[in-house]
């Protein structure tokens, strides 16, 4: 009767959004399902292709760059939805990520140090500050 429930609640879930393994736990366990049965659950959607949380977190890093959020934006999101491995994103793609976010957010004077500020305070290195402050200002020209 136990399991028939959770597999109900759990594709109710599923059915709305996807979820990382570990998001689907913590919520079965606030709902007071027993974690052994958490686990064999979980265990069932990984065997059967319901959940991926690789391919999940390729689509979301993939997500957040677009909207120009920064590596470091990226990896604490993650870490709140309980994924603790190593995440890699290229030099390329944060450099296109802050290039979007100056083409789509900023409007201020074309000032080095405004844009590092800007830039900085979302967690951007300064290579890739740097870099995308040189693209940002040929473009204009």
């Amino acid at each position: 009767m136990g399991n028939r429930n959770i597999k109900s609640y759990v594709f109710k879930l599923l059915s709305k959004r996807d979820y990382f393994s570990s998001e689907l736990k913590d919520i079965l366990l606030k709902k007071g399902f027993p974690e052994e049965d958490i686990n064999h659950i979980i265990e069932y959607l990984k065997k059967n292709g319901y959940i991926d949380d690789e391919k999940l977190k390729e689509r979301f890093i993939e997500r957040y760059l677009e909207k120009g959020k920064s590596p470091v934006y990226i990896k604490n999101k993650l870490y709140q939805k309980g994924i603790t491995d190593e995440i890699k994103i290229s030099f390329e793609d944060e450099l296109n990520s802050a290039l979007n976010l100056l083409r789509f957010k900023y409007r201020k004077s074309k000032d080095f140090k405004e844009v590092v500020k800007f830039l900085s305070y979302r967690g951007f290195s300064y290579d890739v500050i740097s870099e995308a402050y040189r693209i940002f200002t040929e473009e204009e020209e």
